[in-house]
């Protein structure tokens, strides 16, 4: 009866929570819904998104744990060294024939309790101990025994220490070492998950930046469409235009609404993508929010030098620190495996002080250096087979395997940071050309629009002029988006992408 009432609980509850989280899901469904319906705008900078996203992004969540797991496998590894209690009780009864006659009867009993007490451990140079304190009753038929029952009680250090195989504290320790370097490995991996977040919604950020100012640069265009198709109405009603102008400005405003129209559809991608990267479509109350960018994209003239940004990468870039680390780790693992090699011979000795008495009181008394007991020795053993051997050559060829792939993560660094600089130049250079270029069709767009005035200039000539004015300015704003971009690539390539953005992660147990 009592295991159907626990099995009818355990069923309720379950049932309970199944039905809180399917209400929960009609909740959250309800909010995406009637957001959906809303007309929200969501005022957001390039900060904003870069927190977003370290908040909510799932890879990052999970590289933040990571570090954690490694510091526990610190631990565990120092779980070697840390020292042991243990305790023993052992009860013994047996009886037989007796083999003497000063046994005193044809069957001999004997009854022996010991209980033992110590510490053991091992210490960081390969010494093994252990602090015993061992306890004795023993009772028997025998008649030639001065005290019976008797008791002992003896406190006894055994000590063990290896002279080749398994000495030394950096073979003891190599454990905790790679432990450690994992650890920091793992913290290497999460900054670069980190840096690669940033820069991904940081490009994301631009071009969406991108396209909302391509979108605005083609209405205005439009516009100035618009105001010509006025004035060409205006003259043909004086008769100072032909039909023919009124329909090539009107060809034109048809064909610049159709590019409108594409512009707005990759302005709304655009703008799911950054959505996408900092998470906000998980977000049931600003999923279907317009997004309105309050930081635009500026144009501030860096330094980019090869030799420096080089020497920023090798200083800051975590992939590099983390191959570094992966290279001490497998110098650890050779010497460790080296000194397997190696015979085993043990120098071991142990010294105790024996106490025996009527009952346990005088036992404890008589324990003192008048009755010692002492014992020193050594163990010697040399390995047979070739296991260890391969083991050592294993780990050599690992060692190889890795530098070479550190030297060539070294080429690879060099050449994308000289990319990288050489990049940030040439749009730097593209950005001040491209403003030229936009100031100089913007001036001669007024000059033609006075010529126009006086009929100096055809409607077909002044289309053109205004064509040649929007494609200045969407030429300036690539460049200018191109250059924040190239910076971008440039903060990741050194691996300063975390203090460019003031960016200070935290892991999971902070």
């Amino acid at each position: 009866m009592k295991k159907i009432s626990l099995f009818f609980i355990i069923f309720l509850l379950a049932s309970s929570a199944a039905a809180y989280d399917e209400k929960q899901r009609e909740i959250e469904k309800a909010l995406f819904v009637t957001a959906g319906a809303e007309d929200r705008v969501l005022k957001i900078g390039l900060v904003d998104c870069i927190a977003y996203a370290l908040k909510n992004n799932s890879e990052i969540k999970v590289e933040r744990i990571s570090p954690q797991l490694k510091k526990d496998d610190v631990k565990i590894a120092y779980g070697t060294f840390e020292p042991s209690f243990t305790t023993e009780l052992t009860l013994a009864d047996n009886t037989e024939v007796a083999s003497s006659r000063l046994q005193g009867a044809g069957k001999y009993n004997t009854q022996d309790i010991n209980l033992n007490a110590g510490i053991s451990g091992k210490l960081v140079t390969g010494t093994e101990y252990s602090l015993d304190f061992l306890n004795q009753k023993y009772k028997s038929d025998s008649t030639y025994q001065i005290y019976n029952p008797y008791y002992t009680a003896e406190p006894k250090i055994t000590i063990t220490q290896p002279l080749f195989k398994g000495a030394g504290v950096l073979v003891n320790k190599a454990d905790i070492l790679i432990a450690r370097n994992n650890e920091m490995q793992s913290e290497e991996s999460f900054k670069d998950t980190a840096i690669s977040t940033i820069s991904k919604v940081k490009n994301t950020y631009y071009k969406y930046v991108f396209f909302v100012e391509a979108y605005a640069i083609e209405e205005l265009a439009l516009e100035r469409i618009m105001k010509l198709l006025e004035i060409n109405k205006a003259r043909y009603a004086k008769g100072l235009a032909s039909s023919v102008d009124i329909l090539e400005t009107e060809a034109e405003v048809a064909q610049k609404q159709k590019i409108i129209l594409t512009a707005e559809s990759e302005m709304k991608k655009a703008e799911d993508e950054l959505k996408l990267v900092t998470n906000l479509v998980d977000d049931p109350e600003v999923w279907n929010a317009r997004i309105e960018l309050i930081d635009k994209p500026q144009f501030v003239i860096v330094d980019a030098n090869l030799v420096k940004s080089v020497g920023l990468a090798f200083d800051n870039r975590p992939d590099y620190k983390s191959a570094k680390i992966d290279l001490e780790n497998r110098d650890i693992k050779i010497k460790a495996a080296k000194n397997a090699l190696l015979p085993t011979f043990d120098l071991n000795g142990s010294l105790g002080l024996n106490g025996l008495g009527a009952d346990y009181g005088k036992a404890l008394q008589k324990v003192s250096p008048d009755y010692p007991d002492w014992s020193v020795g050594v163990k010697f053993s040399v390995p047979w087979g070739e296991a260890d051997r391969a083991k050592y050559n294993q780990r050599q060829l690992e060692k190889l395997q890795t530098l070479i792939a550190f030297k060539r993560l070294e080429q690879n660094i060099i050449f994308d940071v000289r990319d990288r600089v050489r990049e940030v130049n040439i749009q730097a250079r593209q950005v001040e050309v491209s403003k030229l270029y936009q100031d100089k069709e913007g001036e001669n767009f007024r000059a033609q629009k006075e010529r126009y005035a006086e009929g100096q200039v055809s409607t077909h000539d002044m289309l053109d002029y205004q064509d040649k004015l929007s494609r200045a300015q969407l030429s300036y704003l690539k460049a200018l988006v191109e250059y924040n971009v190239a910076l971008i690539s440039l903060d990741k390539s050194e691996g300063l992408t975390l203090v460019k953005n003031d960016v200070k992660l935290s892991l999971a147990s902070d």
